[in-house]
């Protein structure tokens, strides 16, 4: 399921990279997609940011602003903008997604009954 899921990102990935204009902005923004594709396609995670932290709808938010941030400070470059415009996009649809948050130590990771 996920061989397919990562081809299927390949694909869109391509799709973008012929669709979209060259400039510096375009370019940090696949090349970010480019290393969140090869750190999916890798087993080896230790260095993925993104996969050691717990993924809460409370962390997602923090990281998402925190990326949001980069992307909006005029100190950065269009290139680093793009890079981090993708970061924020890719973190919104983790916090949009349906995936459980991982369980914490203390367990409460639980729906409380209505």
């Amino acid at each position: 399921m996920i061989d397919r899921r990562i081809s299927d990102a390949e694909k869109e990935l391509d799709s973008i990279r012929t669709s979209t204009p060259a400039s510096d902005a375009t370019t940090g923004y696949l090349k970010a997609l480019e290393g969140l594709l090869l750190t999916a396609k890798s087993n080896d995670d230790k260095y993925l940011y993104l996969s050691k932290i717990e993924k809460t709808p409370k962390n997602l938010r923090a990281i998402r602003k925190e990326f949001a941030n980069h992307n909006a400070n005029v100190l950065h470059g269009d290139y680093d903008k793009g890079y981090f415009q993708a970061l924020e996009s890719f973190v919104r649809k983790l916090e949009r997604s349906a995936i459980p948050a991982e369980p914490t130590k203390e367990g409460n990771n639980k729906k409380k009954a209505s």
